[in-house]
């Protein structure tokens, strides 16, 4: 059964779409919030089509992300004290989170922009911790415009041999992922 290789097929073809833009920046932004799946998943296939300005569309990505920030950064500010916010954000979580915005400053935000790591649990904790806002807003751009660019020059300019060997292990990949996911939850609860 190839079911990573059948997800990774869907979303190159879902890169070839009409109006794939609009996904793209929608996920963007609700990433910034509370959505897990990052807008690179989206962004790196449209990049390799060639179909848009890779430019225009990195832009757009860090854009809106750092919009739906603005709405993280605002949860955060004002309703970060109601149980809602345990379904986006874990209080674990946040107390890391936390000790990183007390021990880095805001360095963090950039870090957290271009890394892996969940931005929604920094823009919440930023906002929580009333970061200043023009602080946020310029380490939430440049984290996440470093981020963005990288991945669309990269997947417009070299797209084809990467999209090859992604293509060759991704099936590898994806079940080493859900194996790591299991195993650490297995570790946690059992």
């Amino acid at each position: 059964m190839k079911l990573f290789t059948n997800i990774y097929d869907y979303i190159i073809d879902l890169a070839h779409r009409e109006n794939v833009t609009r996904y793209l920046y929608g996920l963007s932004f609700i990433e910034s919030i509370f959505f897990p799946i990052p807008p690179d998943v989206l962004l790196a296939p449209i990049a390799l089509t060639k179909k848009y300005n890779w430019i225009k569309i990195a832009f757009y990505t860090t854009f809106y992300s750092v919009v739906g920030g603005l709405v993280g950064y605002v949860i955060g500010l004002y309703l970060y004290e109601l149980s809602i916010l345990n379904s986006i954000i874990k209080e674990s979580v946040f107390l890391e989170v936390k000790n990183l915005f007390d021990k880095h400053g805001v360095t963090i935000m950039i870090i957290a922009g271009f890394s892996p790591l969940p931005f929604k649990a920094f823009t919440i904790t930023a906002g929580y911790m009333s970061l200043p806002i023009i602080l946020f807003i310029a380490s939430s751009f440049i984290g996440r415009s470093l981020r963005f660019f990288l991945v669309a020059a990269l997947f417009h300019y070299l797209g084809e041999s990467i999209a090859n060997k992604i293509k060759k292990y991704f099936e590898y990949i994806g079940w080493t992922v859900v194996i790591i996911f299991l195993f650490i939850i297995f570790s946690k609860y059992f």
